[in-house]
């Protein structure tokens, strides 16, 4: 114990460094958590008048909200193709990039994977927005091939508007994620593609068994924060469709938002607020498991 104080104190300086960072970090995420829970538990609409109500927001939420389930099954299916999307599509294109021969080429490549990176994702959004009009670009385009069957408004039908919200943004191109992947394949020894090349292994077999066991760690990082980021996000929603047509493209952020901000009921948004935490938390740790275990039979 004494030896314990001994080295923080030799070692204050930094640990008065650290305070800074921590501080911040209490009053940007941890306080918003905090007030947002304390609010969930009153009945709110943003004046003076406030009512304890304990946890009737939540039993509302659970036990008589009837979008909840709606808006659960959307993100979720948003989330597996997003992280198919940020992924697979990344690990495809870092891919192709590493096994060019040419350094010219490479570069080129790298350039181009980038560069849509710098385009703000409001920018390709209300771009897919116009696209999807009856008149855009998409339905002329199936005209143009003799598929006018399949013309429709592709936001504004109840059956199609989530397949629509998915493919917006093709062809899904993540600079950041394609680069990560690509730092990834140059760790891999030249050595053990010389092996697996002696040993007669072909390029299938040598992705399959060298290079995707060799970028795991890439991957698990890259599936965790990408499970955060599309969990929680409702942007692009949002901007195509505000959860419509007759809320069939509902998620918890757009539900959370129009209860706060278009029906002024703060305690109730406040509590779906920190439900979609708390499911994100779940999910983010049985993830962090599975890929932990994952791991270890890899290795």
């Amino acid at each position: 114990m004494r030896h314990t104080l001994k080295s923080v104190y030799k070692a204050r300086y930094l640990y008065l460094f650290l305070l800074i960072p921590f501080a911040f970090i209490t009053l940007f995420i941890f306080y918003p958590f905090l007030r947002g829970f304390q609010i969930s538990l009153l009945d709110w609409s943003g004046g003076n008048r406030t009512e304890f109500v304990g946890f009737d927001n939540y039993r509302e939420l659970f036990w008589n909200e009837p979008l909840l389930g709606r808006a659960v099954r959307n993100i979720l299916i948003l989330a597996v193709a997003g992280i198919l999307q940020a992924v697979g599509i990344s690990f495809l294109m870092a891919w192709v990039i590493h096994h060019i021969r040419s350094a010219k080429s490479k570069y080129v490549m790298r350039i181009f994977v980038i560069v849509p990176s710098l385009i703000p994702a409001i920018v390709g959004y209300l771009l897919w927005k116009k696209f999807y009009e009856p008149e855009g670009l998409v339905n002329r385009l199936l005209g143009l091939v003799g598929l006018d069957f399949l013309q429709q408004a592709w936001l504004g039908d109840v059956t199609v508007v989530v397949t629509a919200i998915v493919f917006a943004g093709f062809p899904w191109l993540n600079g950041a994620n394609t680069l990560i992947y690509l730092a990834g394949f140059l760790q891999i020894p030249k050595e053990m593609y010389e092996a697996a090349k002696i040993d007669g292994a072909t390029s299938w077999r040598t992705l399959w068994h060298l290079e995707i066991p060799m970028l795991a760690g890439q991957t698990r990082i890259l599936l965790l924060l990408s499970l955060i980021s599309l969990l929680q996000n409702y942007d692009n929603v949002f901007l195509l469709t505000q959860g419509g047509p007759m809320d069939a493209s509902v998620v918890p952020g757009i539900l959370l938002y129009k209860n706060a901000f278009l029906f002024g009921r703060y305690g109730y948004a406040s509590a779906i607020g920190v439900s979609l935490f708390a499911f994100i938390f779940i999910l983010s740790l049985l993830s962090m498991r599975l890929s932990k275990e994952s791991g270890e039979k890899v290795s």
